[in-house]
Parts: structure tokens; sequence; C-alpha cells
């Protein structure tokens, strides 16, 4: 007899939806939903943030049915989220690749600035990539990020990551286990003093 068991990835976890073919959504959905899980049972409180847009002109066929017709970023977005873990402030930036090593070029320069200002004031900043070819999700720390970012490389391989970042359990409940990785990497050795 044949079982089919369940596959804990993350684009066999998320709604099928067509909007979610393309530019991480699926990542962005599991993300949010394990953020979700973490406030319903109260281990964090984290939010994906708003890109600030400015709106030019709506549409009022009616009040209920407003439509924003023309609209531009105000300013360049920060990091994808942030919120409160184990009383410490926490803000990072999602990626996704579909290769085997996340390019440099996917991060903008004041993202990365961000990071390491939120870094310096003792935060817990850092990157979380999926890598949708292997189904695996890493964190990596800020400091090493841009130790690499600096060192003029092009990109960081899986290879770089299990060595220098840490691994995200994927399940279902929650889909991405981020913040156990969060707590090897930050709490397990009470290295978080810097």
């Amino acid at each position: 007899m044949k079982v089919n068991y369940p596959n804990p990835s993350i684009t066999s976890n998320v709604t099928h939806n067509p909007k979610f073919q393309s530019h991480g959504m699926y990542f962005e959905n599991a993300l949010n939903k394990s953020n979700d899980y973490y406030r319903n049972t109260s281990k964090a409180i984290i939010y994906k943030k708003p890109t600030p847009i400015q709106i030019v002109r709506v549409d009022y066929p009616k009040r209920s049915k407003a439509r924003i017709i023309e609209a531009y970023y105000q300013t360049p977005s920060t990091t994808d989220y942030n919120g409160i873990y184990r009383e410490k402030y926490i803000d990072y930036e999602a990626k996704e690749t579909h290769n085997l090593s996340f390019n440099f070029k996917h991060i903008s320069n004041h993202q990365v600035e961000h990071l390491r200002k939120i870094d310096e004031q003792k935060g817990i900043a850092f990157v979380i990539i999926f890598f949708s070819k292997v189904n695996r999700v890493f964190l990596i720390d800020i400091k090493p990020f841009i130790e690499l970012f600096k060192q003029g490389l092009k990109s960081i391989k899986i290879s770089d990551l299990e060595q220098i970042g840490m691994e995200a359990k994927l399940g279902f409940v929650p889909p991405i286990d981020y913040l156990q990785a969060v707590d090897q990497l930050y709490f397990s050795h009470q290295n978080f003093d810097k």
C-alpha cells in the first residue's frame, strides 16, 4: 500500500494562487503564515512592513469601491519585516533565489545599511534567503553578510551559508520555523551582547 506523506515544502504549504507564481510570493506567504503563528502563540510579534506610497489619483465610482489609479513610492523601503522577539527588536530582509547562490545585486545598499544600524543598536538583524531550487531557507546575520558583501564577491553560495548561517526548519505549523534558527544563531551561547 502506497502512503503519500505530506511534503513540508514552502510551495506545497501555501495557498495556490496565480499571483504567487513569481517574485517570491510563495516565500512571502509562508513567512506571513509563520508570523501569524508566532503572534497567535505569543512567541513573537513580527509583521510585514508596508511599502510607503504616495497616492496621486483615486477613482471613486462608489465610496465602497474606491480604487487607487496612480501612486508612486515615497521613499525606498528599508526591510521586509520587523518586530519584537525575546525582548529584542528584530528586523530582517527576505529574499528568494532560483539558483544555488544568492546574488548580492538583489539587495539594495540602503537595506544593508539599515540592517547594519539595527545591529549597531543591539537589535537582531539578518537576511533570510529561500533557495527554491532545493527548498532550503537560511538566515545570515548582517555582520558576516556585510563582510562577504565588502569582499567584492558577486554572490553567497549555499555551502557558505551552511558554514556561517543557520538553516531554518520547514514544516507545516509554522511553514518556516525561522525563530528556531534565530535562537541558535543569537541566543544559544548568549553571544547576543556582541
